[in-house]
């Protein structure tokens, strides 16, 4: 077993970026690729289920999950312990930390700076933000928390560039060109970037965002929009495709929704359904059967703003088999 004391020092780098970006999505493409690091994993969620952290796609890695909080508020003692799990578990050299979408990266990066025992065994690389290419504009009106994981990032990441006219692409880079100049900025298609500039470049520099953000060093507390909060539904039970599809609908029209994901048992299938929402596009996948050893269930985390918990756990129920 590794110690804290005589483990090298390591790099982390933070992904971040809004509701439904595709944080998860680059997160597993970065698993999946060749680039002779073994990574471990920290995903924070917003939400009592933990949905993203069963979809990161790991084989060797290990994945933490810290669902009990924000990342960047509630649970920083938390994504110390998580590290110190990391060292105890195995010979990692690489550590991703995946953080909520409603996070700012600033007090996340704060905390390898003003915890000395971090300063030992980690390193953070760099912060990196996903952005929606379709859903950026709507996302700067909905939350602050947009401009900040900009503002922080090293490298932006404009990912979904496959929705929108290469003139909207183009507006948008200047546009983020303005709020942060030093960032380096990548096109994607469903997360897939060159590695080689993403990965232990030695990108985040703490002068830099000293002058950036003079109060980055700084203990203050950081708080959300108190109007976003998230549901939180689980059942044994399946649901009814046609029934279930027709709630997608009704919801992103009826309601603020900014994000909503979930694993679907659907009655007569033996695969599990995969269900994503960002604002009002929806999609849902087939994915591999369930296990045997393991109990069909629906879990189903929606976000958004002045949601009705009653009446969405109602809706939800009515479309069960």
């Amino acid at each position: 077993m590794n110690t804290l004391d005589t483990y090298k020092v390591i790099p982390v780098s933070i992904l971040t970026g809004f509701l439904g970006a595709g944080k998860t999505t680059l997160l597993n493409y970065i698993l999946k690729e060749k680039h002779g690091y073994k990574m471990a994993c920290i995903v924070n969620e917003f939400g009592e289920i933990g949905i993203d952290n069963q979809l990161v796609e790991n084989a060797e890695e290990e994945v933490l999950e810290m669902n009990n909080g924000c990342i960047c508020c509630s649970v920083r003692t938390d994504l110390v312990k998580s590290i110190r799990k990391i060292f105890e578990r195995g010979n990692f050299d690489y550590i991703m930390i995946e953080t909520t979408g409603l996070a700012n990266p600033s007090p996340v990066a704060q905390t390898f700076f003003n915890i000395p025992e971090l300063q030992k065994f980690v390193r953070l690389d760099s912060i990196v933000t996903v952005i929606d290419a379709e859903n950026f504009e709507r996302h700067m009106q909905e939350s602050e928390t947009t401009e900040d994981q900009v503002r922080m990032a090293d490298f932006l990441i404009i990912n979904k560039t496959d929705l929108v006219p290469l003139s909207d692409v183009l507006t948008l880079e200047r546009r983020l060109r303005e709020m942060n100049p030093g960032a380096e900025m990548i096109r994607s298609q469903k997360g897939v970037v060159d590695l080689k500039r993403l990965l232990d470049v030695k990108a985040f520099d703490v002068g830099e965002k000293l002058e950036m953000e003079p109060d980055f060093l700084s203990e203050e507390h950081h708080h959300h929009d108190e109007e976003v909060s998230s549901v939180s539904y689980r059942t044994e039970r399946s649901v009814d495709l046609q029934k279930f599809e027709a709630f997608v609908q009704e919801i992103s029209s009826k309601e603020k929704i900014l994000r909503s994901k979930g694993i679907i048992s659907v009655k007569g299938d033996k695969r599990k359904a995969i269900f994503h929402g960002v604002c009002n596009r929806f999609s849902m996948y087939w994915d591999k059967p369930w296990n045997p050893n393991e109990k069909k269930q629906c879990q189903i985390v929606v976000i958004g703003k002045k949601l009705d918990k009653a009446r969405l756990v109602s809706q939800i129920e009515a479309t069960l088999a």
